[in-house]
């Protein structure tokens, strides 16, 4: 087997194929997997350390032709985006259009252009696109309405009688009707083809419009594809070449916008000013200088929102995801594949897919280049969650309700993070630091603590079983609650004073691995529970269940945890127990009375006490009292379990007073504390509604 391993070891496997293979507990260190396919093969235990994954020459090469592609369209749009609205500024011989309306329409649609961008870099292109695209049913509601007002000196003098205007058309009116028949269907095409080949006739709102089209269009073109570029020449290379290739696209948009509008300026200036030639230099040299300084200012916040996407802006991670997906084409693969405990440590794995692979225990400690690996569904899709399995520091840092189900976080420094809520499950944290960590309500089911340092660590609510691994943790002490009670200092320190001696961490949380809880509401029923235990050890050929702890939770609420033997089911005996209790409880008691072990038992007592009294009070006298007794106990009974509901509603209401308003006054305080339970169940229900603080003063007022 020894001599098999070394066959894969610094070896050149560019362009291999492995798929399908059993390739488990394989030695690839420091070879060369470039191009190799290792779809669907079985790679548990395998080591790729110091492994160079990527696209072979050839990928490169077509990748380069990609780049140099995606530059070029970049300029293009970017010169498309100034060109079209900067017609308007030197206008047609055929149709004049002054100069300071020209500009207004020209600086009005460049600035929907820049603020296109700026809503890019704040809110990304998605948004943009809803922006954008919100508003083509108005106009395609506009150009219907306007197309039908088209019509000829006639008709419109039939329309005015229909409207009840006496006078007939004005001049100016008939002019306007004629210039709409621009947007019938027909003239609308005919129009749009006149502006994009220069044509003289072309109608100036259909102009604006299908200018603003144009260039909104461009600079969603300009975007993507500098975006593209960029990332796909950070995945090409191995430094940093982003900035090449947005100075280059700069070049290429000032040659091809300087030469078209010098060309421009040839046509129309010597017109315009052929009487003043020092007026025509002027506009030209103006709109060439107005073009140029446009272009570098529109490519440059594109470059900005380029390096943005790089850097994994949430808002963008569409296009990103997209050039990592062009970039992986030809590139190592490893999808579908089973990444069990497969050791990628400071292997280089750009353009690299791990598409449905399972990367459960997977250790990526010092990997290069992660970030343009095509990580599909995978834990690595979080960008915290892959910096913290690449470098394995995560100290101080915010991992609420993240994903860490199968992680490889072993020797990992945790210290003081926060983990609230996080998916632990079956990750591996063997001899990780989590020292003063935050694991509220954590899901570590299957997960494996052994000698991972846990001093000072928050444990409330967090959820494990007996899959979880617990040995030789090494702790002085934790804290059960996250914060301190109302109006004390208690977190629920354990041990309460002193320090854990070793071993006693695992023990305190063992024992509650095969235990069941038995959760009665309505008090214990002793001879009913007696009876379920007896009938439970008959099922199961005498198992021995011992009642580990009696936990009393308030309202009538009490909780016994039973112990169960290791290898018994304690789904089962949970069942059988609930069933066989109920079932003694039934015999016990008539179907239409619910009464608790409690009332039970001091009813039994009234009655022995009561015997030796028959000889002095009739049996009439002795029923009564003993009728008495038992209302007087249940309405007791019924007080303090109200009073018990009111005192949790009222801890409930200002939780969530504090959380929203913070302190309260005093009087407030006693405000609420004075409701009835009715009114407070009320209070909670409605105030999610409150805006302020005003709102629940004067809610208060009308219900206190």
């Amino acid at each position: 087997m020894e001599n098999y391993l070394e066959n894969y070891r610094r070896r050149n496997l560019r362009g291999r194929s492995f798929k399908n293979q059993d390739l488990s507990y394989e030695d690839f260190s420091y070879s060369d997997i470039r191009g190799t396919n290792f779809t669907n093969a079985n790679l548990t235990g395998a080591n790729f350390s110091y492994a160079l994954a990527g696209l072979t020459k050839p990928g490169k090469i077509i990748l380069s032709i990609l780049i140099f592609f995606l530059s070029a369209t970049s300029a293009f749009a970017t010169f498309t985006a100034v060109y079209i609205p900067l017609k308007f500024i030197v206008p047609k011989p055929s149709n004049l259009i002054p100069i300071h309306i020209g500009l207004f329409i020209f600086l009005l649609l460049e600035l929907i252009n820049i603020c296109s961008l700026l809503v890019t870099i704040r809110q990304g292109i998605k948004k943009t696109l809803v922006y954008l695209f919100s508003g083509i049913p108005l106009i395609i509601l506009i150009v219907p309405v306007l197309a039908a007002f088209a019509m000829n000196e006639k008709n419109l003098s039939k329309l005015f009688k229909f409207l009840g205007i006496d006078r007939p058309p004005s001049p100016e009116i008939i002019q306007l009707s004629k210039e709409l028949k621009a947007f019938r269907s027909g003239n609308l095409i005919e129009g749009v083809t006149n502006l994009l080949t220069d044509a003289d006739s072309v109608n100036i709102v259909v102009s604006i419009i299908v200018s603003l089209i144009i260039s909104v269009g461009a600079i969603l073109v300009l975007i993507t594809t500098l975006s593209l570029a960029v990332v796909l020449a950070e995945i090409k290379l191995e430094k940093h070449h982003k900035n090449s290739v947005i100075f280059w696209s700069i070049i290429f948009t000032i040659i091809i916008t300087g030469s078209v509008v010098r060309n421009m300026d040839d046509r129309y200036g010597t017109f315009l000013f052929s009487s003043e030639p020092t007026k025509g230099v002027v506009l030209g040299i103006g709109t060439y200088l107005i073009a140029i300084i446009l272009s570098i200012l529109l490519i440059s916040i594109a470059s900005y929102i380029a390096k943005k996407i790089l850097a994994e802006d949430e808002n963008n991670l569409t296009i990103r995801r997209l050039a990592v997906a062009i970039g992986a084409i030809g590139g190592t693969s490893f999808k579908n594949a089973n990444l069990t405990d497969t050791n990628f440590s400071n292997a280089c794995l750009k353009s690299t897919d791990f598409r449905l692979a399972n990367v459960t225990h997977t250790l990526w400690r010092k990997a290069e280049y992660l970030t343009f690996a095509r990580i599909g569904t995978t834990i690595l899709i979080d960008p915290k969650i892959r910096e913290l399995l690449v470098t394995g520091n995560g100290i101080n840092q915010q991992y609420i309700s993240v994903n860490l189900r199968g992680a490889n976080l072993r020797n990992a420094d945790l210290t003081r993070s926060n983990l609230t809520i996080a998916d632990l499950s079956e990750a591996a944290l063997e001899g990780a630091c989590l020292d003063r960590a935050n694991l509220k309500e954590v899901l570590a089911i299957g997960t494996n603590f052994t000698q991972a340092k846990m001093t000072g660590v928050c444990l409330e609510s967090w959820n494990i079983n007996h899959t979880t691994i617990l040995d030789e943790v090494e702790s002085e002490y934790i804290y059960l609650l996250e914060s301190e009670k109302p109006q004390t200092n208690d977190r629920e320190r354990r041990p309460s004073s002193g320090n854990f001696a070793p071993g006693d961490f695992t023990s305190l949380f063992a024992e509650n691995f095969h235990t069941v809880d038995l959760i009665f509401r309505n008090g214990i029923n002793r001879k009913a529970l007696m009876s379920a235990f007896q009938q439970v050890q008959k099922e199961n050929e005498g198992v021995t269940l011992t009642i580990q702890s009696i936990e009393n939770k308030g309202d009538g609420i009490a909780v016994i945890k039973i112990s169960v033997p290791e290898e018994m089911s304690k789904g089962k005996i949970h069942q059988q127990l609930t069933k066989f209790y109920q079932e003694e409880v039934d015999k016990l008691t008539e179907k239409d009375r619910e009464k608790s072990l409690s009332q039970e038992e001091k009813i039994s007592i009234y009655h022995q006490q009561s015997e030796y009294m028959m000889s002095f009070f009739s049996y009439q006298s002795t029923v009564e009292r003993l009728e008495r007794a038992m209302q007087d106990e249940k309405e007791r009974i019924i007080y303090a379990q109200e009073q018990g509901r009111i005192k949790q509603t009222i801890f409930l209401v200002m939780v969530l007073i504090t959380q929203r308003f913070g302190e309260v006054s005093e009087h407030i305080k006693s405000q609420i504390e004075a409701l009835p339970l009715a009114n407070l169940e009320s209070l909670v229900k409605v105030f999610l509604n409150f805006n302020s603080l005003a709102d629940l003063e004067n809610w208060l007022e009308e219900n206190s």
